[in-house]
């Protein structure tokens, strides 16, 4: 929780510092969006105040107001794909001690890995859903989110579903 209240106040002085805040928007307030993720419970209680800070959180299940629900949604499916490709390894302990400590260094290798699918292009695409969703919103406009999409995996000739989103 302490760590949450740290880089809330992190994105805070990142954002005041920020060309783009100094150069547009001095004299407006921030406003830092929180989900509901419990590792958020109690965040407001432990941020310090700063008169030009807003904390907002979402409403409950409201991934179609928050683009870093579709990016890890990215991130996992990248992750899998990994795993499904390197199946025999989750049973193989190779040079660990453990099962537990080879499958956990596996999925840090996902990890490290999927991560580079997280592209500034996709994080935009993401805020520029949201930014529809939000004017949806405001005018009580029907939002979905989740679509079934076909998604065929070239490398084991299989159709997989998987839930995505069209944009």
């Amino acid at each position: 929780m302490e760590q949450n209240a740290a880089f809330i106040e992190e994105v805070y002085r990142a954002s005041k510092n920020s060309p783009a805040y100094q150069n547009y928007f001095v004299g407006k307030k921030i406003v830092i969006v929180l989900d509901n993720a419990l590792a958020h419970s109690q965040t407001e209680h432990r941020v310090a105040a700063h008169e030009d800070m807003t904390l907002l959180r979402l409403g409950p299940y409201s991934p179609m107001l928050n683009p870093i629900e579709s990016c890890f949604s990215v991130l996992k499916a990248h992750i899998k794909r990994f795993l499904a490709e390197r199946t025999n390894l989750l049973f193989d302990r190779r040079e660990f001690h453990s099962y537990l400590e080879s499958r956990m260094r596996l999925l840090e290798e996902a990890a490290t890995e999927s991560l580079p699918c997280i592209t500034q292009s996709l994080v935009i695409r993401e805020v520029m859903f949201c930014q529809r969703n939000v004017e949806k919103a405001l005018n009580l406009e029907n939002m979905s989110y989740g679509t079934l999409l076909r998604h065929i995996d070239w490398n084991k000739n299989q159709i997989e579903w998987n839930i995505a989103r069209f944009l």
